[in-house]
């Protein structure tokens, strides 16, 4: 287990110093100059160059890669171009709102998806089997922010007194925090919960097929039995690879919702500073979502010899 650990961890840092490189080029591509952006249209070509040397985009891209990673790997991510703030404030003000955002969608998700994947998969080939799985595969196909969009205009009619284009703290006011963030977790549990569905759905109708699956009928196990205490138990290591995915895509996929539903996380923070061209908050921001995806695919490796004990025993015998 630690070798293995050990592995996946350096495959993590990996991946990580890839992406934190791929950031900091594509920043360098991004249209527009920021010393022209602080210093305004009518400024002096003297005055932006000046604010380039001070800011050091004059130097070499290496040479500014290295420097702003030496940083990075201190927790120093610099300060932003355009107030001055430092970006790891920034990101720590934001993230708990992307964070919550993302979780109350994955408990949304899990809630009706693994339901509708277990019913799905209990009628098997009759009506409500195909009701179940053709509503999933619209709620993959239909983009979020079309569904979020809607959403809000629905609401601020039906519901004028609703918050939806609004944000509280949880640690102001709890109940509302939570009635705020409901809307826009709804809307990206819709993929997510779809996709769980048809993961369930196919890992358990495969299962139903296997051996140790006609044996318990034919000792009298009824069918309903069988699926929830054998096949659901059974196809938890692909529900759980599933959910630990979606829910790395969910942090970063929380983007355009945020913007849609006026929410202040990582998301409106990285569009405001591409638009605003502040390289230090996008390359920081973006290494802070990719650093929360690698992480939890990292524990849902962890996870596996927890869930299913014949991964262990696999891996202890694979040791010896």
């Amino acid at each position: 287990m630690a070798g293995f650990l050990i592995r996946r961890a350096l495959r993590a840092l990996v991946v990580l110093l890839v992406l934190s490189l791929l950031i900091s080029g594509l920043t360098h591509v991004i249209p527009g100059d920021p010393a022209t952006t602080i210093a305004g249209e009518q400024g002096s070509p003297e005055l932006r160059a000046q604010i380039r040397a001070q800011l050091g985009l004059d130097r070499p891209f290496l040479s500014q890669y290295l420097s702003w990673l030496g940083n990075a790997l201190r927790g120093n991510f610099g300060s932003s171009l355009m107030d001055g703030r430092h970006v790891a404030t920034m990101i720590a003000d934001r993230l708990p709102v992307s964070l919550e955002l993302a979780l109350m969608a994955t408990v949304l998700a899990l809630l009706w998806g693994v339901t509708a994947g277990i019913l799905a998969a209990t009628y098997h080939g009759r009506f409500l089997d195909a009701l179940l799985n053709g509503g999933s595969f619209v709620g993959v196909a239909v983009p979020p922010f079309v569904v979020g969009t809607l959403l809000v205009l629905v609401v601020s009619i039906a519901a004028p007194a609703w918050p939806v284009l609004s944000y509280v703290p949880f640690s102001t006011d709890p109940v509302g925090n939570l009635q705020v963030l409901l809307l826009p977790a709804l809307v990206l549990s819709i993929p997510f919960g779809a996709a769980l569905c048809r993961y369930l759905r196919s890992s358990i109708v495969e299962i139903q097929d296997q051996d140790f699956m006609r044996t318990a009928a034919a000792k009298g196990a009824s069918r309903r039995r069988m699926i929830l205490r054998h096949a659901t138990r059974n196809a938890l290591v692909p529900l759980l690879t599933a959910t630990g995915l979606q829910f790395g895509v969910l942090v970063g996929g929380t983007v355009i919702i945020e913007q849609v539903f006026g929410l202040p996380g990582l998301g409106s923070l990285v569009v405001n500073s591409i638009g605003q061209h502040d390289f230090p908050v996008v390359q920081a921001t973006i290494l802070t979502l990719g650093a929360t995806y690698v992480l939890l695919n990292l524990v849902v490796d962890l996870l596996y010899p927890v869930v299913d004990p014949r991964i262990r025993a696999a891996g202890a015998g694979h040791g010896r």
